[in-house]
């Protein structure tokens, strides 16, 4: 059931108690976390704290430590799967769960005991929830149909058993059968797509607010994690606006406290535009403009023709070469102040238009500079292109580090590290390209990152693979003869486990596509059933599966059968 009021049925309830907390392993739950965390310590409320990477994660957690710990709070994990019958629950143990995945499933939305949803019914708009009786029927009914089927001696023939139904039975089974007709579609409709609702780290701003215990620090968590939704495709233009609005205003109302004491440390969070350019504040401008999805799609970057567009924009914004391939920071002031308008000025030139968007940037101190999307790239960087001997339970807390303005050695090594994400990303698209590796299969195209190649292990991480399919699917509309090609979605496999042979298959949807609603994970669950392979779904978005090597030409071939 939904929470309707989070500071006296969550906050409040639990203060004094002991809670164990399961975060989830991406940006928006470590940022989420992070607000919950300075929430709690208001409260007394002591915690444990474990990292969910998928449902097995779920599970041993749970198991080591439901004896000790009957309130389990959830962030970005357990709402889309029934969570009760998953983890085998006691009935004595309660499940608060803040999931941003959807569909929420129907189990933990109409558990009136165990399971409470943090999040606003509001959120589910997009897709309207069943009501409870077309999905859940009671089982007295059933129960009856059998007695009646069951009743007469053992020595009746079934002919005679058959005679003793009535009317009235045989049409309690048709409408039985019937109902359940009706069910299965509900069902189906309701759960065909997956997408993403408001990032879970802004419904923990809320609550702070709320509870007038928030400040400019958790505000910038908040609006990291809203840029992260929109970096990695997972919510639509619109839905950034109106939330970026709703952060303005809270931007405002904390810059105006008269009793800020972060005048001291001049610590500012500016509501301004910004490029769509990779960590062009951290890199020189040249780079940026090459390796950057944006301008890279746009002027056809991986040719030699669009390689040349680079100097010739350069020129046009009257940026010298000496200049372009310094540092950002180290270029000469009034270039570096010209920069955003005269780029914007050249924009229409060369096909770069909506260039520019708003987002948020955070200012402390003379030196320290870092807008919203930098933030994202260098976590970015710490949860899924570190070294492979380094624990999950080590780059989480290293990604809190990365979120504290104290660790700026942690912020810079990260962005160092985001930078080969990025020339990594725009390599693999140029190679895809030149050897013509993106292959139409009818109903979608495909692209197989084989083993051995440039950073194949960084592509084994659902979000990097996740922009990489974003940046390949807009690289190939770009260059395609295809009429079609808009309307086409994308499926990349990349090497997971070389030693067991496995591999992960991603899909994402066509581009004319308005929302972000992915179909892949049913489709992927429709093609296993159909070709009765082995696939694993331990990840909690179910449009990235891993499956033997072996069986992916087959898997392939029974999804473009069934697209």
């Amino acid at each position: 059931m939904y929470v309707l009021d989070l500071k006296k049925e969550f906050y409040e309830f639990l203060a004094g108690k002991r809670i164990f907390l399961m975060v989830h392993y991406d940006i928006d739950s470590i940022c989420a976390c992070k607000i919950l965390q300075s929430l709690l310590k208001y409260c007394n409320i002591l915690y444990t704290l474990a990292i969910i990477q998928g449902r097995e994660d779920l599970k041993k957690a749970y198991a080591e430590n439901y004896e000790d710990v009957k309130y389990f709070v959830l962030l970005n994990c357990g709402g889309s799967i029934d969570i009760v019958e998953e983890l085998e629950a006691a009935d004595d143990i309660v499940f608060f769960i803040l999931d941003s995945h959807r569909p929420i499933d129907l189990c933990n939305i109409f558990s009136t005991d165990q399971v409470r949803l943090l999040s606003s019914p509001d959120e589910d708009a997009l897709v309207p929830v069943p009501e409870f009786h077309d999905v859940f029927r009671d089982e007295s009914d059933s129960e009856a149909e059998s007695e009646a089927e069951s009743t007469g001696s053992d020595g009746e023939d079934r002919a005679a058993k058959r005679r003793r139904l009535g009317e009235e039975e045989i049409m309690k089974r048709r409408e039985k059968r019937l109902w359940e007709a009706n069910k299965n579609k509900i069902l189906f409709e309701y759960s065909q797509y997956t997408y993403y609702a408001r990032a879970s780290a802004i419904n923990m701003f809320d609550l702070a607010w709320k509870l007038s215990k928030d400040d400019k620090d958790l505000l910038w968590l908040a609006i990291v994690a809203l840029t992260e939704q929109l970096l990695l495709g997972k919510i639509e233009n619109t839905q950034y606006i109106l939330e970026m609005e709703s952060l303005r205003n809270h931007c405002k109302r904390l810059q105006n406290r008269t009793n800020d004491t972060d005048i001291q440390t001049s610590l500012k969070i500016l509501f301004e535009k910004d490029l769509r350019l990779s960590l062009y504040r951290h890199w020189t401008v040249e780079l940026s403009l090459k390796y950057s999805m944006f301008t890279a799609v746009r002027m056809k970057l991986w040719t030699l023709k669009g390689d040349k567009k680079i100097h010739q924009l350069l020129a046009d914004m009257g940026l010298p070469l000496s200049q372009s391939r310094q540092q950002f920071k180290s270029m000469d002031l009034a270039l570096r102040k010209e920069f955003h308008s005269s780029l914007e000025k050249s924009s229409e030139k060369y096909g770069l238009q909506d260039i520019e968007f708003t987002s948020f940037v955070l200012q402390y101190g003379y030196r320290n500079k870092f807008c919203a999307s930098d933030i994202v790239y260098a976590l970015l960087a710490i949860l899924e292109a570190s070294p492979r001997d380094k624990k999950p339970e080590e780059l989480f807390n290293q990604a809190l580090d990365c979120l504290s303005r104290t660790k700026i050695d942690v912020i810079n090594n990260a962005l160092e590290r985001a930078k080969i994400i990025v020339q990594s990303l725009f390599k693999t698209v140029q190679s895809a390209l030149d050897r013509k590796q993106i292959i139409t299969a009818g109903s979608f195209v495909y692209y197989v990152i084989q083993e051995g190649c440039l950073d194949w292990y960084m592509f084994s991480h659902v979000h990097i693979l996740s922009l990489l399919a974003q940046f390949i699917l807009k690289a190939y509309v770009s260059v395609s003869r295809n009429k079609r090609a808009k309307a086409l979605p994308l499926i990349v496999s990349a090497p997971k486990n070389i030693e067991n042979s496995t591999c992960i298959l991603l899909g994402i949807p066509p581009m004319c596509e308005n929302s972000p609603r992915n179909f892949f994970g049913k489709a992927f669950e429709q093609a296993a059933e159909k070709m009765n392979c082995e696939v694993s779904c331990d990840n909690l978005d179910t449009s990235y599966i891993e499956l033997r090597v072996k069986d992916r030409t087959r898997f392939l071939d029974a999804l473009a059968a069934l697209l």
